[in-house]
């Protein structure tokens, strides 16, 4: 197999049904191919998920993985990804989250990725330390929240151990349940809570001591050195340490906030600190302290019932400590209350408890009711895709739903956005339903109407080519730029940060290019590896992603906007001068599968496009499946 630098060189396997604890090595032929983290994830996915598998089932696997990156000293780089069939929407689909401490101790333990398959009869969790494992009662952490969970683990195994773990929505497999790692970092949108609620898995605990060795060190250090420079210079990096998200959603005034930030906390190896401790100073909630990813996560209550931010920063406590997503569970909270205003659901249903947005502890017992599936609260634990099956049609409230989750950021949404960017249509494109950053790493985000020289600076950042350039800034309805073309190499990019195990949040993001990627990969691992290397193994990695939920059934019919979003005032395009009407945003889409080069009409990867990408096996399966 040869000497493994960047990788830890191991694959973990645990079979929770048996006690079966094994290991193989990593694959270098596929670690190269699909550059690790989330590319080796995939990739073991499809070859481990049962097509039509039962996602709360025995049957279902979960892979959780760091790219070779990650336990190095390269800015930024812990974050970690898991990988199973999602109870929410059953697409197969990834989490990842920021990996405090958990990626490092991971890779340091001797593992790369770590393939769960089976159920426990017993509540369990798994310890991993230096290239041992162990599967470890947890009846006394069953029915605890997740920061209870975490603070008990680390009590037994360290302060510097990290720990995944769900909370009580996850034991009672409510279907969009999260997982969190360190008690900061959300990872498994779409249920990732709930599958390893129905294995009887409570939590994973790493530890290590091992170290990641990289293959030249000394390349790999200026390289290093350069990074940090830019980082350093950086005009608004005082700004983005003291106030994370503002900078880029000022949401609330800088002073409201400093008034409740107590402290900035950082991932193993990050220079800007994105997460965060709050301190409510006064109120009903005076002395709370919060853990959370970021601060304008807590604002959700706000903007739907307009509390107080120390209310709202106890109910994100309680949602996060039972591991509810607060966007899935918010929207059905609002569905809900239209049925029953409109009669569709009576007062008993509700059990005389009305859900009111302008009240805490109307909130905080319907959190409660969803986390144990309690009388209504068992229903809406479904998730959108069932409710919506049983009661769809009876309510004057239609949420912005793609693919049985919802699409939270929007002219619509909870998170409002009026221009229409990559991620706004990467909620409707990506292969598992709306995910974290589903357009992928775009310029465009939060930085409306730049300049096209600056764009154009940040386009060859993403490594995109010159000709694909031209295309995604041919005029086109009389937007300068097209989304839909530019939305595949945003996506890319993303993916080789997933891959690698960076970050994908703006705040480190922005210090790095294709260039920059592609060096530190061959530094770290020895395999001399170019831009255009990486991009087409990214792209393969994406397109072997879409070819898991091919058959799953996923195809274009499932690629629909929300009505809602043609409803005056409809998005605008980058320059706010085109309104995205119904045509010109299902012609974005077709320009979308055009530049992936897909079969436009079916909104999928073609048998050559899978050729191409040296996923022969991949395009054979499919044919023989009746699927290409």
């Amino acid at each position: 197999m040869g000497e493994y630098y960047g990788y830890a060189g191991s694959v973990l396997s645990i079979d929770l049904t048996t006690g079966e604890i094994g290991s193989e090595r990593l694959d270098l032929d596929v670690a190269r191919g699909f550059i690790g983290g989330l590319g080796v994830n995939i990739r073991l996915g499809y070859d481990l998920i049962r097509p039509g598998v039962d996602p709360l089932s025995p049957e279902n696997v979960v892979v959780i993985g760091a790219g070779p990156l990650v336990g190095t000293a390269a800015p930024g780089s812990s974050r970690v990804y898991s990988l199973t069939k999602l109870p929410a929407n059953d697409a197969v689909g990834w989490g990842g989250g920021g990996g405090m401490n958990f990626g490092c101790m991971l890779k340091n333990a001797g593992y790369d990725h770590i393939v769960i398959r089976g159920r426990a009869d017993e509540p369990v969790y798994i310890s991993i330390s230096d290239d041992e494992a162990e599967i470890v009662g947890a009846g006394s952490l069953w029915g605890k929240s997740i920061g209870r969970t975490t603070d008990e683990l680390k009590e037994t195994y360290g302060a510097s151990s990290g720990v995944l773990a769900i909370g009580q929505s996850g034991e009672n497999l409510v279907r969009f349940s999260m997982a969190f790692i360190d008690k900061l970092s959300t990872i498994g949108r779409g249920g990732l809570g709930a599958v390893m609620g129905s294995k009887n898995l409570k939590a994973i605990v790493a530890r290590g001591t091992k170290g990641v060795r990289v293959a030249d060190r000394k390349r790999f250090r200026e390289i290093l050195k350069g990074l940090y420079e830019r980082i350093w210079r950086y005009p608004k990096r005082v700004d983005a340490q003291r106030y994370g998200f503002l900078n880029f959603m000022p949401v609330v005034p800088k002073e409201d906030y400093l008034e409740l930030k107590k402290a900035r906390v950082a991932c193993v190896g990050c220079p800007i600190a994105d997460k965060e401790i709050l301190l409510i100073r006064k109120g009903r909630f005076k002395g709370f302290t919060k853990y959370t990813g970021a601060f304008v996560n807590t604002l959700l209550p706000y903007i739907y019932g307009g509390l107080g931010y120390d209310e709202c920063v106890k109910l994100t406590d309680i949602m996060d400590e039972y591991g509810l997503d607060m966007f899935e569970t918010f929207e059905l909270l609002k569905f809900a209350e239209n049925l029953h205003r409109k009669g569709v659901i009576s007062d008993e249903e509700l059990g005389g408890r009305p859900i009111r947005f302008d009240n805490y502890e109307s909130l905080a017992e319907w959190f409660d009711n969803i986390a144990y599936r309690r009388g209504f609260g068992n229903v809406l634990a479904e998730g959108f895709k069932r409710v919506l099956e049983e009661y769809g049609e009876q309510s004057d409230y239609t949420p912005c739903v793609v693919k049985g989750l919802v699409a939270y950021q929007s002219v619509r949404g909870p998170v409002f956005s009026k221009t229409f960017t990559p991620f706004e249509l990467g909620l409707i494109v990506h292969p598992r339903g709306p995910a974290s950053a589903p357009g992928g790493s775009s310029p465009l985000y939060f930085t409306f109407g730049r300049p096209l020289d600056w764009i154009k600076r940040h386009f060859d950042r993403l490594g995109i080519p010159r000709d694909a350039q031209e295309r995604i800034l041919t005029e086109k309805e009389g937007m300068a730029i097209n989304v839909g073309r530019l939305t595949k190499y945003a996506q890319q990019f993303l993916y080789i940060c997933g891959s690698l195990g960076t970050c994908g949040r703006g705040q480190i993001n922005r210090f790095y290019s294709l260039e920059t990627f592609a060096n530190l990969y061959s530094a770290a691992t020895g395999f001399e590896t170019s831009g255009e290397q990486l991009m087409i193994a990214s792209e393969r990695i994406f397109n072997l992603e879409k070819a898991i939920n091919m058959r799953e059934g996923f195809t274009r019919k499932d690629d629909v906007f929300p009505e809602r979003w043609f409803e005056k005032p409809m998005h605008l395009d980058y320059y706010e001068k085109v309104e995205i009407t119904r045509d010109i945003a299902y012609g974005l889409l077709d320009d979308y599968y055009d530049e992936r080069g897909w079969d436009v009409e079916k909104g999928v990867p073609t048998k050559e496009k899978l050729i191409e990408l040296g996923l022969r096996d991949v395009a054979e399966d499919l044919e023989k499946l009746g699927i290409l």
